[in-house]
Order: structure tokens, then sequence, then C-alpha cells
């Protein structure tokens, strides 16, 4: 059961002093299916397009699709939960993931245009120095498609009600790291990568207080840049 996600889920966090910033901020989450899905699929197409093999390219991406999940867990681990040093940079890493764990907004809830467009260029230019032409564009599209699973995994886990066992799980992982085991289930879209590194929870593990300077965060603010 899905619910009214507009009335459940907070609205009204503000993190930028402009207006212009503050909208760049927030994006509707019908936006990254609408947008990177016809990304991923073109990528794809054009991958076979010119010249890769249908084999090839479905192994390119079933494999673009796996380093997205190794991606996403060490992002959500070591960025996303990294402190910096420096006062000025704090802000930044708190606007980039921190806010989320302090007020999860529905529309702060998938990656903005100016992230994932960021994200985008970086590792088209990665995989063409790594694959080169027309390898890359199968991979790339798994890469993508991982992408926006994670995004709508991730949405779904803090909106909906699930009835089957595995978005039960999702949801209750990810709910785990949010509000019990901060240190712990750093993958959103798939678990593998916490039981390879050992970040999972595991069975009859009491929860634990963890001091956010620990956990990569620190104590709730409200703040403007």
């Amino acid at each position: 059961m899905i619910m009214s996600w507009k009335e459940e889920l907070p609205q009204g966090t503000r993190a930028f002093k402009s207006d212009f910033m503050e909208r760049l901020s927030r994006v509707h989450p019908a936006f990254p299916g609408l947008f990177w899905g016809p990304v991923a699929l073109a990528a794809i197409g054009w991958g076979v397009h010119t010249g890769v093999h249908w084999a090839a390219t479905i192994g390119l991406v079933l494999a673009g699709f796996f380093a997205w999940t190794f991606f996403e867990y060490v992002l959500h681990r070591w960025i996303f939960h990294f402190i910096p040093k420096r006062e000025g940079l704090k802000k930044w890493y708190y606007l980039v993931h921190q806010i989320h764990h302090d007020y999860q907004e529905w529309d702060r809830l998938v990656a903005p245009p100016l992230l994932s467009g960021a994200l985008c260029a970086f590792f088209l230019g990665l995989f063409w120095v790594l694959f080169g032409t027309p390898t890359m564009w199968p991979f790339f599209g798994g890469f993508t498609i991982g992408y926006l699973a994670y995004d709508y995994v991730h949405f779904y886990t803090h909106f909906a009600r699930p009835k089957t066992a595995i978005g039960k799980g999702l949801r209750r992982r990810h709910l785990q790291h949010h509000h019990a085991y901060p240190d712990r289930w750093y993958g959103v879209s798939s678990p593998l990568w916490d039981y390879i590194f050992r970040t999972h929870v595991r069975p009859g593990e009491a929860r634990r207080t963890v001091p956010k300077e620990e956990q990569g965060l620190w104590p709730r603010r409200e703040i403007n840049v």
C-alpha cells in the first residue's frame, strides 16, 4: 500500500537562502525515471546500433548494473558518511546527505538534476577511458539503470508499506540504517556489499547508540548557506 507521500513526508526545511538554489535542491520523484530512463535505453540502443553484439550487450548491461551497486555502497559508506574537518565543507556535506537523515522530505528523496548530471558526466568520461566506444554504451546504460533502481528503491523505502518479503526487507534494512544502526546497511538497492564487507545487522544484534561523529554524522541543525 502506498501512503499519500506529500502528506506523510514533511516538506519545508529550507537549506539555501537563495530561492533559486533552494529550488534546484528539490526534485519531483518522477524526474529520474522520465529523464534518465530514456538516456539508459538510448545508450543501450546506440551500443547495439554501433556494433555491440546482442549477447555482449546483455552482459555489459548486467555488469554496469552490478558496478552501480558497488559504487552505491562506496558512495554511501565512505563519502556520504565522512565528515570533513573544515567547517565550510561540513555545511556542504550536510546538504549532500545528512539533511536526509534529519529531515526526510518527499522532494529530496531522489537525486536532483545537478548531482545526477555531474555523476553522469564523470562516469561517461571514466567509461570512455576504460572501455572506449561502442562498448561503453551498454555498460553505461546498465549503470544508469542501477542508479534508477537506487533512487526508486530509496524513495519506496520511505513512503511505501510493502506487502512482499522483498519489499519489507528493503524497507526494514534502510529504516534500520536511519533509526537504529547508522553504521550498518549502506546498500539501499541491494544488501550484497553489506554482507561482503560485514556491515549488515547480525541476527540478535542489539540496537546500539553510536555517537554521531562516529557515524559520519553530527547533531541535527538548522542550516542555511
